[in-house]
């Protein structure tokens, strides 16, 4: 996240726009299924906003200030919290710009997802069974779900609206005036917006090589074809290959009547990445070669992190990294990761990158949320677009806090130096050289993550 917040004037005005008011099914939604996704803040604010909505008055210009008061929170805050909000879907963020500079702002509330919609959406439920668990995710949706009811046996006698009222027949032809004039008057006013997180479609995903591996078992394609954004969504986050992705959806298939099941998919998928031998392999990688970066100047070593940071997906690499250290992945580092990789600021391998530092070069056990984002939010400031650039990003911060700070005099009066690097890069000791640090430690993890590799490799000849 870049600092764009900060072109947020406090002062400046929004108008808030919703086509309906919450029904209660909606209000159940958000309250029990988009809570634990969103946090705190942006379920405060997403409340605030449509509870001033209900005010009824027509495009009626609020003011931020108004806002941040009443939530009692900073800039940052608000605009972290109102991200967080597009990116499930639940309000879309408009702006105009008048002839002086002065910016106005329009909030269009999108109504959430009814229960049944919220689980056939792909990323809203897995990102719901990540935060809290399979338990508590199989428990909401035999709350929610109603049992099906077999109707094969019984006749259909409903009457129909034409057989129980009477119309003039003149009036169902040629439409009356008035109910022509209010139907055109709602579609000239109503821009529909799409209900539900959006994600681009990955483009190192074969799904015609999956369907084709599918066609040779005993799974309903069809059923399959319905579901390519969940395992679309599922790919970019774990970095599934067609070749395993295919083995889940086998698993996720009722043999009796070769149906697949996207929520047992789902939780198969969880269940096998959250655990510490996570049985996660890529046959083969395309490696987006860095033409900005000179390589040259990178030693082998450093040439084979990057690849590595290329071609494993953002979880899968944490997996190998805490799986070679003795630890495992917790649940609120995997959501870390997948917040970050839902933003599509930062590419997966810089995303890799940074984990690589927290916990090989920082030597940390595990990932702090606020390091985390503190960093990333810094190399997404400095442009660092790939792993190349990461390393070379790395290195250059090294050789700044290497240099002797020289006190400045003006007039025989000392001046104070104010330090202005990031809490994160901060250290009490004395900075530690890249690609220095425990030379033996680093050597021996990757010993361990080249033997992983290579035991995955045997176990699926």
């Amino acid at each position: 996240m870049t600092d764009q917040w900060r072109e947020v004037d406090p002062l400046s005005k929004f108008i808030l726009l919703a086509d309906d008011d919450l029904s209660d099914l909606q209000r159940t939604s958000l309250d029990v299924l988009y809570q634990p996704i969103i946090g705190v803040l942006p379920y405060a604010l997403i409340n605030n906003f449509w509870r001033m909505s209900h005010e009824k008055k027509t495009h009626q210009a609020h003011s931020h200030f108004e806002t941040l008061s009443y939530l009692s929170v900073d800039m940052k805050s608000f605009y972290e919290a109102r991200l967080r909000l597009e990116a499930a879907g639940l309000m879309k963020t408009y702006i105009k710009t008048s002839d002086k500079g002065e910016k106005q702002y329009v909030y269009r509330l999108v109504s959430p997802l009814s229960v049944n919609d919220f689980f056939m959406d792909d990323l809203l439920s897995v990102s719901l069974l990540q935060v809290i668990g399979e338990d508590r995710y199989v428990d909401l949706y035999n709350e929610f779900t109603r049992p099906g009811f077999d109707l094969a046996e019984y006749k259909d006698v409903s009457r129909n609206f034409l057989q129980v009222f009477n119309i003039r027949d003149s009036e169902v032809t040629n439409t009356p005036k008035a109910v022509q004039q209010v139907k055109n008057s709602i579609k000239d006013n109503s821009n529909e917006v799409k209900a539900g997180p959006d994600i681009e479609k990955s483009d190192d995903f074969d799904f015609n090589l999956l369907l084709d591996m599918l066609n040779q078992s005993y799974v309903n394609t069809s059923d399959v074809k319905k579901n390519i954004n969940l395992i679309n969504s599922e790919h970019q986050l774990y970095g599934i290959d067609e070749i395993e992705m295919a083995k889940l959806i086998e698993k996720a298939t009722n043999v009796t009547n070769n149906v697949f099941d996207p929520n047992n998919f789902k939780i198969l998928v969880s269940r096998q990445f959250q655990s510490n031998a996570a049985n996660i392999s890529r046959e083969s990688a395309t490696v987006e070669k860095s033409t900005e970066s000179d390589s040259s100047e990178l030693n082998a070593q450093e040439r084979q992190l990057i690849k590595s940071a290329s071609e494993y997906a953002p979880i899968e690499f944490l997996n190998y990294l805490k799986t070679a250290k003795g630890g495992y992945v917790h649940s609120n580092e995997e959501r870390m990761i997948s917040d970050l990789v839902s933003r599509q600021i930062l590419k997966p391998e810089v995303i890799n990158m940074i984990v690589y530092h927290l916990l090989i070069d920082q030597e940390k056990s595990g990932l702090n949320k606020n390091l985390f984002e503190a960093i990333a939010d810094n190399w997404s400031q400095n442009n660092v677009t790939d792993a190349s650039k990461a390393i070379t990003f790395i290195k250059n911060r090294q050789k700044e806090l290497n240099k002797p700070r020289k006190p400045r005099f003006n007039n025989n009066r000392k001046m104070t130096v104010k330090e202005t690097l990031p809490d994160w890069a901060k250290d009490n000791e004395k900075p530690k050289e890249y690609g220095k640090v425990n030379e033996d430690k680093k050597k021996e993890l990757e010993a361990r993550i080249q033997k992983l590799r290579n035991s995955r490799k045997e176990g699926r000849e």
